[in-house]
């Protein structure tokens, strides 16, 4: 026998390491992120594992902060799971009773329903309508005395109510649960990560801020690259048979048809202009442009999984969403992660790019530490800019390769600007 093993052993040796191969690939084929968590470090497991196509998703709350006993407030997020989609699936199951108005028009009662003690509050970057929040959370609220929400905030002990808070006026409405799980909510909690914050309101204005530096990440991403033809073509398609025309004038690419449809695609960037001009004025509500933009969303072909409702403009008919990762916004100079919507009286508007967030890769960079924000807004105040700041707030920078084939995600504070949100960085050179 040991003659034969000895006579036999490369065999033996060969076919070994055949079938470990076989074990090896096939671990990685049937679960590929899994296998290379095991070995790599800086690699996330964010959202983009997920996908996200019902309108509800799109208009979830961005920000989830849990305030203990004690007053301390922390900023949690997930690399595991979709802490607000879990969040959102336990809340379709509850039942509320009807609408009670607590307080208005009081700055100091209403941030300290924003800092209630024993509680998750979730929040929106922008206030959305209650009708979007019923068809998010399958809920009834009358829409009549609770015209759009900002916060939402869930006390995990005491009486069974849930408040809807509205940060014009001040506005803070309670309801009775009849029938729901708080436990649930708690418990999807427990395993979160955690970032100390502090709700505050800032020239009247309401901000999660940072009290302490805090560190984070920086990511690594493959970027996909639509394709700029069905793009075009998801765009300009309509009930009406036409053809799509294209032209070239210069560094752009001009695609048009016969339904006063135009498309502009910006080659040095892989950005999109299009617009649409019809002969009848636009009817649609505010609300109704919720549903109607969601809608157009699908139509590009663009994968949700992450993006998010970010907030309206020009008198709430220009609307933007934008992709997150761990529950922070991504900003980019050329409107990279973004996609901008308008409906106007006879014209319709898309701004986008074409590239957008697929596969984490690994990254071998140090964390970044970010100071706290009263830091970064008393070098704000020195400069001439702090006037016309109207908002702060912590998210990723999007920076691409040459060839736009990788992204790199860098976190900073960005504050709002003219309209725009911008690197404080370039505010205080």
């Amino acid at each position: 026998m040991i003659n034969k093993l000895k006579t036999n052993w490369l065999s033996i040796a060969l076919a070994i390491v055949v079938i470990i191969s076989l074990v090896l690939s096939g671990l990685i084929w049937t679960n590929p992120f899994q296998y290379e968590g095991a070995h790599r470090e800086n690699v996330t497991k964010s959202s983009q594992q997920y996908t996200a196509q019902s309108m509800g998703d799109v208009y979830l709350p961005t920000t989830m902060v849990r305030t203990d006993g004690r007053g301390s407030q922390t900023f949690l997020y997930s690399t595991q799971i979709s802490l607000m989609r879990e969040v959102k699936n336990s809340i379709r199951g509850w039942q509320f009773g009807r609408v009670a108005t607590v307080k208005s028009n009081n700055g100091d009662v209403y941030l300290s329903y924003l800092r209630r003690h024993n509680a998750i509050t979730l929040s929106y970057p922008n206030a959305i309508p209650t009708l979007v929040f019923n068809e998010t959370f399958s809920q009834t609220v009358n829409s009549d005395q609770v015209a759009q929400i900002n916060h939402i905030v869930i006390p995990l002990k005491g009486p069974r109510e849930v408040y809807l808070l509205s940060d014009h006026r001040y506005g803070i409405y309670r309801l009775q649960v009849k029938k729901g799980s708080f436990k649930q909510i708690a418990n999807l909690t427990r395993g979160a990560r955690g970032i100390a914050v502090d709700h505050k309101i800032i020239n009247g204005e309401t901000m999660l801020t940072y009290p302490k530096s805090v560190t984070l990440p920086v990511f690594a991403f493959q970027v996909a690259n639509q394709n700029i033809d069905t793009l075009s073509s998801n765009l300009l398609s309509s009930s009406h048979r036409s053809n799509i025309t294209s032209s070239k004038n210069g560094d752009q690419v001009v695609y048009s048809s016969g339904n006063n449809q135009r498309l502009v695609y910006h080659r040095n960037n892989g950005t999109v202009d299009y617009e649409s001009y019809t002969n009848s004025d636009d009817h649609r509500s505010t609300d109704q442009l919720y549903s109607y933009f969601y809608n157009r969303l699908v139509k590009t072909g663009v994968q949700l999984s992450n993006i998010r409702f970010d907030g309206t403009s020009n008198h709430q008919r220009r609307f933007t969403y934008r992709t997150f990762v761990d529950g922070f916004p991504i900003f980019n100079e050329d409107g990279y992660g973004s996609i901008q919507l308008e409906a106007n009286t006879g014209a319709e508007r898309c701004q986008m790019s074409r590239y957008s967030l697929q596969v984490p890769l690994p990254i071998n960079q140090q964390e970044v530490k970010l100071p706290a924000t009263s830091e970064v807004l008393n070098e704000l105040h020195a400069s001439p800019h702090f006037k016309d700041i109207k908002g702060i707030r912590v998210g990723y920078l999007w920076r691409s390769d040459d060839n736009n084939k990788v992204v790199k995600l860098t976190p900073t504070y960005f504050v709002r600007y003219h309209g725009n949100w911008v690197d404080y960085e370039q505010l205080i050179k």
